[in-house]
């Protein structure tokens, strides 16, 4: 399975969930670009997903699964910044943007992965951005709140909002978008609480 099939599976749950048109319609100039695959070390974690999507979600889950090979990995962080432990089991790639598989300066797609046990401590960055839990689940916390999140469930964060999350016993696969100022920016760690709680 393609990149390509990803995707479309990544259009059809737009089309479905209210959240996903709300932020913000689907990108109309997408181009395919030449991104050679990187991997990352969660790599088999991803591509043995085994946590439930919802009848929306499970179709991007399961051509996730069968393309995370062909995907350009990265990781933002240091390891002086979130540990190794974390680096050894977190990865996401732009399935669409200005740096993505798929060119557009529009919206920016990410696929992003966390396994379970992990602290992914205060951070932000300019551009707006919803979360859409594909499967698994995750506390997510800004200053306002702090709510567990699963499988179709989706989480909205203004710019430079503060934010954290923290995987429980399951791991969590994410779809993630970013609009307005900041597209082409990374998140920055730090915010108003010193640390997750």
């Amino acid at each position: 399975m393609s990149l390509s099939q990803a995707l479309q599976a990544a259009r059809e749950l737009h089309s479905q969930l209210p959240a996903l048109r709300e932020f913000a319609p689907w990108p109309g100039d997408l181009q395919p670009a030449a991104l050679a695959p990187a991997a990352m070390p969660a790599l088999d974690q991803v591509a043995g997903f085994g946590q439930p999507g919802t009848a929306e979600t499970q179709p991007l889950i399961n051509a996730l699964r069968n393309s995370a090979s062909q995907a350009y990995w990265t990781q933002t962080y240091t390891e002086e910044e979130v540990g190794a432990h974390f680096l050894q089991n977190y990865g996401y790639f732009e399935l669409f943007g200005p740096t993505g598989h798929f060119r557009t300066n529009q919206l920016r797609g990410y696929i992003a992965y966390w396994g379970a046990g992990l602290k992914y401590d205060w951070h932000s960055h300019e551009a707006e951005e919803l979360y859409v839990v594909l499967g698994g689940g995750a506390q997510f916390l800004t200053d306002e709140n702090d709510c567990w999140l699963s499988a179709g469930d989706t989480r909205l964060h203004g710019g430079w909002q503060p934010h954290a999350m923290n995987t429980g016993d399951q791991p969590i696969l994410t779809y993630v978008l970013w609009r307005g100022a900041g597209l082409e920016g990374l998140p920055l760690m730090g915010g108003q609480r010193a640390s997750a709680a």
